[in-house]
């Protein structure tokens, strides 16, 4: 680490601004020229674009060619981008690289500028080569957008790729390079696919949580986005959030085409791949069958793991398009049903998975666990509403057991969700604050069926479901406390104010495991080892095995550090000994790197600031 800002202090960086070149201004001078205007039916006009709210929700009409609907969307929605989502996910990289760093003038900067010219600005440099080498075919959505909401085209850009970035980084640490300062970003995300004899009528339902970690912003504003381009692509919707210009996380498009991405860990990463999310606005402007999207994902491989569910409700096909910087694969379902988390599953892909850590493992697997249980139980009378119910679960079938966080369909960080049925022409979106799966749900038209003229005065649907805050108060409360420190420590970087705020949920909820040891890890960050201790060995009587052993070796930690070397060496052995060799792999060799330095020099330091923990799965992205 040391080696790795000393090497910086020598220059004095230069990023690369994106700016809208003054061509683009002149040729859409007319746009910069337009008003806001109210419609008699409470809806706003922007040039060819509408904005509408329905039941909290911002539904965007756009129509034009690229420019002019990100345009539209930057203006009608100016303070909600603003305030929003995009400007926290283009800063994911920083607040990552700045949490783990000493705060050293002019240093601290040069990294995290390193970081963008290395990762961020060579992935999009990749691209517009990819592309035939023109920028404006990459970029021309990200200048409509900053200048209709009138950001920095920096801040769409990093906003795009910033995922992306992260995912390269942490796959290139976990390949041996450990002069990366960095904590990676690992999302969960759950969708599924059913049809046949699943549901009443033979119809397919598609079910989508999108999990994320930007409590409070990408929820403060949700948005369907419905494009209706003039230059030559079909027409497609977007469930997202305000600011988040971008088909590629959720889309549908009047082909019949659903796509949902999701982050799988990998080493295969390279800054030579492409932004995946701009791969899937691909697809939903030009795919018109399955087979076509295929081709497309098979083109322009990204820069780092994900999988697509896609789904062709017209060719009647759904299958996970699992990819790497390296490869390609695809796991078509032949039977009733399809359901996909955050991990590879086809034979050829298994060795591309990254285990991070038994947490992160076990909570993708049981998350599709439930799903298809779920699934099976509800088999020949599958709807909307039983879709809901999946995707609003928060039962845990590892320890069979109802929990506020880990091992869940609905965890803290599902900041988007949305069930579609297409037989009927219509989804339906959840709106409210993260879990947003615990919120109603509201209905809105596919892509086909919306009517920009009838919109206001068409009837619509609106499903309760909040039983689990009625039914488990102090669990959804202790949930929503461990939201307001993971946004403390992610989003302000203050492990102080978050172990403060995270005493309430293990008072609330004292029994979870993972609350006390991000607490032990946050009092560790913030300079107080007695209540790191105390937090950390309170798991040591409880029933989760992980986080038994993760607590006694940072507690283990803690006593080398103190000099304790006797208690630190038999706190290594206990883990060893019980370590289950291919679930704790990670920590297993955490233990074998630190016990022959106790055993060696005794006193061993340990340096608090550069703990990586990863506050959406409640764990350590490494030990």
């Amino acid at each position: 680490m040391k080696r790795f800002l000393v090497a910086l202090i020598s220059f004095a960086p230069v990023v690369f601004a994106y700016e809208t070149p003054s061509w683009v201004r002149e040729k859409y001078k007319a746009l910069y020229n337009s008003q806001i205007k109210v419609e008699a039916d409470g809806s706003k006009t922007f040039h060819q674009g509408r904005l509408f709210k329905r039941g909290g929700i911002r539904v965007l009409s756009l129509k034009g060619d690229d420019f002019e609907m990100a345009f539209q969307h930057g203006r009608l929605l100016q303070s909600e981008t603003a305030e929003g989502a995009l400007p926290e996910t283009a800063a994911l990289l920083e607040k990552s690289v700045r949490n783990i760093l000493p705060d050293i003038p002019v240093v601290t900067s040069s990294v995290v500028d390193y970081f963008y010219r290395n990762y961020t600005d060579k992935i999009l440099q990749y691209a517009i080569k990819n592309k035939g080498g023109d920028p404006n075919r990459i970029l021309l959505e990200a200048y409509g957008l900053a200048e209709g909401a009138q950001i920095s085209a920096d801040t769409v850009i990093r906003g795009v790729l910033g995922p992306e970035s992260l995912q390269v980084v942490l796959g290139e640490r976990f390949k041996g390079n450990k002069l990366l300062p960095v904590a990676g970003s690992a999302n969960s995300c759950t969708d599924f696919v059913v049809r046949g004899e699943v549901t009443a009528q033979g119809e397919m339902v598609i079910g989508r949580n999108t999990d994320y970690p930007l409590n409070g912003f990408f929820d403060k504003f949700p948005t369907i986005l419905y494009y209706h381009p003039t230059d030559g692509a079909q027409k497609y919707l977007s469930v997202t959030s305000a600011g988040l210009h971008n088909a590629g996380v959720i889309g549908y498009n009047e082909s019949g085409l659903f796509i949902g991405v999701h982050t799988i860990p990998t080493a295969e990463v390279s800054t030579s791949g492409n932004p995946v999310f701009l791969v899937g606005q691909e697809v939903m402007k030009y795919a018109k069958t399955f087979d076509e999207a295929v081709a497309i994902f098979e083109k322009y491989k990204p820069a780092a793991g994900w999988t697509y569910t896609l789904a062709s409700v017209y060719e009647n096909r759904m299958a996970s398009i699992e990819l790497t910087n390296k490869r390609i694969s695809v796991r078509e379902s032949k039977g009733d049903y399809h359901a996909q988390t955050n991990h590879y599953r086809t034979p050829q892909m298994l060795d591309a998975n990254l285990e991070l850590n038994a947490s992160v493992t076990e909570d993708s697997q049981a998350r599709l666990i439930r799903a298809e249980q779920l699934i099976r139980q509800n088999q020949g009378k599958f709807s909307v509403e039983e879709a809901v119910k999946i995707l609003s679960d928060k039962f845990d079938p590892i320890n069979r057991e109802i929990k506020g966080f880990g091992n869940v369909i609905a965890v803290h960080t599902t900041l988007s969700s949305a069930v579609f049925d297409p037989a009927r022409g219509r989804l339906f979106m959840a709106n409210g604050m993260g879990p947003v799966s615990l919120t109603p749900y509201v209905e809105l038209p596919l892509v086909r069926e919306f009517n920009e003229s009838s919109f206001a005065s068409d009837d619509y649907k609106y499903l309760e479901n909040s039983s689990f805050h009625k039914d488990f108060p102090l669990l959804s409360k202790a949930e929503q406390k461990y939201i307001e420190a993971k946004t403390a420590f992610e989003t302000e970087g203050n492990p102080q104010k978050a172990s403060v705020i995270l005493r309430e949920s293990m008072s609330l909820d004292p029994d979870n495991s993972a609350y006390s040891f991000v607490h032990g890890i946050l009092s560790l960050k913030a300079g107080d080892l007695k209540a790191a201790e105390i937090s950390l060995s309170s798991n040591l009587n409880k029933k989760y095995k992980h986080y038994r052993l993760a607590s006694l070796y940072y507690l283990g930690r803690i006593w080398a550090s103190q000099g304790k070397n006797s208690i630190a060496k038999r706190a290594f052995q206990e883990v060893l000994a019980e370590a289950d060799p291919v679930i704790e792999r990670t920590l297993i060799a955490a233990v074998r790197t630190y016990l022959p330095k106790v055993k060696k020099w005794g006193k061993t330091p340990l340096n608090t600031s550069a703990l990586l923990i990863f506050m959406p799965e409640g764990d350590m992205l490494e030990y």
